[in-house]
């Protein structure tokens, strides 16, 4: 097969959400947490995590109710609610050793 028969592919739509606002709008330019730096970053994170969560609770409920007919659809949010939870769980992690490697520093 010739690389010239992917030329099509060049022009897909940019992936939206399951929220239905576009990558562009997700990030955090308009109100951040309170606080900078880090703060804000693990606040975003933990808030995505709470968004992710409950879109996933309302599509299972929907699927389970009968309104939702779309399984894929239910099943990316129930995925990306675990996804938002390791990488939640993973900083936690990296943290907790970071700080063990920091209390056996002797000074």
């Amino acid at each position: 097969m010739p690389v010239d028969s992917l030329a099509p592919l060049a022009h897909l739509q940019p992936l939206v959400p399951l929220g239905g606002a576009p990558l562009a709008d997700l990030a955090p330019a308009s109100a951040p947490p309170s606080g900078s730096g880090f703060a804000a970053v693990l606040g975003g994170l933990l808030d995505g995590n709470r968004a992710a969560s409950a879109t996933a609770d309302a599509a299972v409920r929907d699927l389970a109710t009968g309104e939702a007919q779309d399984l894929h659809t239910v099943s990316l949010a129930v995925a990306q609610a675990d996804l938002s939870f390791r990488l939640i769980l993973e900083l936690r992690n990296r943290l907790a050793d970071a700080f063990q490697e920091v209390t056996r520093m002797q000074v």
